[in-house]
């Protein structure tokens, strides 16, 4: 455990990527947590991941998380099920390049280069204005996002310090390279920060107690076929395990087992059921998560 005094603990939120089903799936656990009447907007500090940045900007504003159903809808309507379901392969293609790379940054190198090339549906405006919702908005106190440049291969982690527009922040974390177009922020082009990892919890500050929600199955379920772990989740596993020796963790992932397998996490007929599945696991959820929060 931290020595922050136990009266006063620092909490964190780490929010996962995955897809449009994994905001859906995000969405609806958080709504059923608050229903419950557990409320993580109240965290020292919110990390997001692509799917979880969207979702963590809306949290960590004090908005509805269901706010983030309204840009799936936009999304579902300018990208065919095609384009969004291929989509769901060519991120898994390049989560498997980079993970199993002898030098995952010079593999993220490449696929940045290609996703800068890569010719999309949206150009990089129509994108942006898929997000519409967060446009003008105020960076929240607390909240971070991450996002990989597309030139070094490096992962970044903006904040309210950061001088980055919420929305471009965002944008950027959410990019599947070769779905959607890169996001330029000061001269530099960036995509989605969970190519390589795709919870990222290791990036969060310090803190007493942390919930990590994560849209993919972890090492407990397996995430690939006869239960074969991704290099994504076996990352995430380890930043877990080593935070495990020094706060207080509650770790959530996704029970998707009433869908059938394999789940696309960019295929949009799935995000309703995904939605109810994440409402119906905050029941089951909400006591381990209460005892660690008000711990």
């Amino acid at each position: 455990m931290t020595s922050q005094r136990i009266d006063s603990p620092t909490r964190t939120v780490v929010l996962g990527g995955g897809g449009t089903v994994g905001v859906a799936w995000q969405t609806g656990l958080l709504a059923g947590l608050r229903e419950a009447g557990v409320e993580l907007a109240g965290a020292s500090a919110i990390v997001g991941t692509s799917a979880g940045a969207l979702v963590g900007a809306l949290l960590s504003s004090g908005r509805e998380s269901t706010d983030a159903l309204a840009v799936l809808a936009a999304v579902g309507q300018r990208i065919d099920f095609a384009g969004l379901t291929a989509g769901s392969e060519t991120f898994l293609n390049a989560s498997r390049q980079a993970g199993l790379a002898a030098d995952p940054q010079q593999a993220l190198r490449a696929i940045g280069s290609a996703a800068q090339e890569a010719t999309t549906t949206l150009a990089e405006d129509d994108y942006l204005g898929l997000l519409e919702t967060l446009d003008g908005a105020a960076w929240p106190a607390g909240f971070r996002c991450t996002a990989i440049n597309t030139d070094t291969g490096e992962l970044v982690v903006w904040g309210q310090e950061s001088g980055v527009p919420l929305l471009h922040a965002v944008a950027a974390s959410c990019v599947v390279p070769m779905l959607f177009p890169t996001v330029t922020i000061k001269g530099a082009r960036y995509m989605d920060g969970g190519i390589l990892n795709h919870l990222n919890a290791a990036v969060a500050p310090p803190a007493d107690i942390l919930v990590a929600i994560s849209c993919l199955p972890l090492g407990s379920q397996g995430d690939g076929a006869g239960g074969e772990l991704s290099a994504s989740t076996v990352r995430a596993d380890a930043e877990l395990t080593q935070l495990r020796e020094i706060t207080r963790l509650v770790a959530v992932e996704p029970d998707f087992s009433p869908i059938k397998a394999p789940v696309k996490m960019m295929d949009p007929e799935i995000a309703g059921q995904a939605l109810r599945i994440g409402k119906r696991q905050a029941e089951r959820e909400a006591a381990a998560i209460r005892a660690a929060w008000d711990f």
